[in-house]
């Protein structure tokens, strides 16, 4: 399950001219490939494509030269301020998309 930090972010995601006026048309098109894998998948790790790397509370899947996307899970923050284990998160929350936050 995805969800969005904005209404610009999820028009980017869903709508393949806004995609192309902020990200140009290969990024776009690898876009609508990876928001696909990402909905399909139970956790990052199982993301067939891209570079994945985990900092804490972010995740950041590069497609080099091309795309990258920046997610944080979709849950309320531990109450210990410990980090999330991404291999049992299942909804995340895309932060931004290359320079669009």
């Amino acid at each position: 399950m995805i969800s969005y930090n904005s209404q610009l972010l999820q028009e980017i995601c869903f709508r393949t001219s806004t995609a192309i006026q902020y990200l140009g048309e290969e990024a776009a098109i690898s876009l609508q490939a990876r928001h696909s894998d990402i909905q399909a998948a139970s956790n990052v790790f199982e993301l067939p494509v891209g570079q994945l790397s985990v900092d804490d509370n972010l995740c950041t899947l590069t497609v080099p030269d091309l795309l990258s996307i920046v997610m944080a899970p979709n849950y309320a923050a531990a109450d210990d301020g410990s980090s999330y284990d991404w291999s049992t998160v299942g909804r995340v929350k895309v932060m931004g998309i290359n320079d669009v936050g």
